[in-house]
């Protein structure tokens, strides 16, 4: 049973705006608020099926994509619409579980080019690459649905089967993230810190680096560091990250040749995230190349673990008003390619940046899986933040709903009260978007 709450200490307003005492302007009547739903369906009556040559553009622009690009780039594309179909999948499963009505199930966004009808619902491909939807009826009060589907509407289930529903997009990212991990971990293997050597060694514009003044080499392995061993990369790394400005001695090994060299270390600003400004490091100037090892499932798990919490961190930066800053400032920089080593490759990208960095022909096997499993981590998480349209804020007003609703009345925000923050969220999303993808074409990354 509905309730109608009291709109002077409700902070979501009342159950449905149109039954406040306040005048209503005639000419306003009519107009519902701009929402952020789904199209309508193809009702019964326009028939089962549309046009399938309008997949041919589809499958004509994944050909394009094997040939121009190469099959690194196509399988790479194909892991994202994977990962956002399951998405979309998740939410359609569990609301068909629940016993809710879902009325169409598409990947992307825009025009309708296909689709097919099976029982209630509408599948189908859309015209614009940028996502997928799966329409629920009666995701909330400004979502009406026909009387004899009350009972199946989302807004009428049980707060359980609203909250598994809304969450179980991000789950399959969560899911498919474990997953990846486990290929990289037990088939392809990863990479065993005591057991590197030098991949690149730096030539910096200002000068040689330690390790060019100390004649390294590509293929190098570098044994021990005055004295101490050095076969673990992260201890070797902070122990030079320690040691600004000093000299060093180091033990190398080239095939059967061992020799020592010594050199001083350079002194570079420290960019890690915790740093203080005018922190300094040490600098030698290698970039190390490791070997594969295989490892148990649980290593997935840990790699999983490692990735969420630093996802998790990253997230309040990615909102940050400097974001906002550094994205327009470096729209306003004309075109260049960034290099890895700079501190603008710390910047977000976008999908079309994430492609073209996993799906460079010479870039380790392992780290087109990896990526994708790092991208389904971040983007499962930033879903579930509360805020609509992200499926956290839906969660967001059903946890609410439930605190305010008693055995004996139901309760129901009143959403067109949010609409001015989705609004808000909304124009925050797309600029990023669109600002990212812009970057990612005048001003690649690697």
């Amino acid at each position: 049973m509905n309730s109608t709450p009291d709109p002077d200490t409700d902070p979501l307003g009342p159950a449905n705006p149109m039954k406040q005492d306040a005048p209503v302007d005639p000419g306003k009547q009519d107009r519902p608020p701009i929402v952020f739903a789904e199209p309508k369906e193809r009702s019964p009556d326009e028939g089962g099926k549309s046009n399938p040559f309008g997949l041919v553009p589809v499958v004509g622009l994944f050909a394009l994509l094997w040939f121009w690009a190469g099959p690194r780039y196509f399988w790479v594309v194909i892991g994202l619409v994977v990962m956002i179909f399951l998405h979309e999948l998740g939410h359609y499963m569990t609301a068909r579980w629940t016993g809710m009505k879902a009325t169409q199930f598409f990947l992307f966004m825009g025009p309708r080019i296909w689709s097919f009808r099976r029982g209630e619902t509408e599948y189908g491909l859309r015209m614009l690459p940028i996502g997928a939807f799966v329409r629920i009826i009666g995701m909330h009060n400004l979502d009406p649905c026909e009387p004899e589907d009350e009972a199946r509407a989302y807004k009428n289930q049980s707060y359980p089967k609203r909250m598994l529903v809304i969450t179980a997009g991000s789950m399959m990212h969560f899911i498919q993230a474990i997953l990846l991990f486990g290929i990289v971990t037990t088939v392809i293997g990863v990479d065993d810190m005591n057991r590197w050597s030098v991949d690149v060694v730096s030539r910096l514009d200002t000068g040689e680096t330690p390790a060019v003044v100390a004649e390294l080499e590509p293929g190098d392995e570098v044994v021990s560091v005055d004295g101490i061993d050095a076969t673990n990369w992260l201890e070797l790394r902070s122990y030079i990250r320690d040691r600004p400005n000093e000299e060093i001695s180091l033990t190398v090994e080239r095939g059967n040749e061992s020799f020592v060299r010594t050199t001083t270390l350079a002194e570079i600003p420290d960019d890690s995230p915790d740093a203080s400004n005018g922190d300094t490091v040490g600098f030698l100037g290698v970039s190390p190349s490791f070997e594969h090892t295989r490892e148990s499932p649980l290593r997935a798990v840990e790699m999983f673990g490692q990735t969420f919490w630093a996802a998790l961190s990253a997230i309040p930066g990615f909102l940050s008003p400097s974001t906002f800053t550094e994205l327009a400032t470096l729209m306003a920089s004309g075109r260049a390619d960034v290099d890895f080593s700079s501190d603008e490759a710390n910047r977000p990208i976008s999908m079309v940046g994430a492609v073209r960095i996993a799906g460079q022909p010479d870039a380790d096997p392992a780290w087109p899986i990896t990526l994708l499993a790092i991208l389904n981590i971040f983007v499962g998480i930033l879903n579930l933040l509360p805020l609509l349209p992200l499926d956290g804020g839906h969660a967001a007003i059903a946890t609410y709903e439930r605190i305010r609703s008693r055995k004996d009345k139901r309760y129901q925000a009143d959403v067109a009260k949010l609409l001015p923050l989705t609004y808000a969220v909304v124009l925050v999303l797309g600029f990023i978007m669109i600002s990212t993808v812009y970057l990612d074409i005048v001003r690649p990354i690697g």
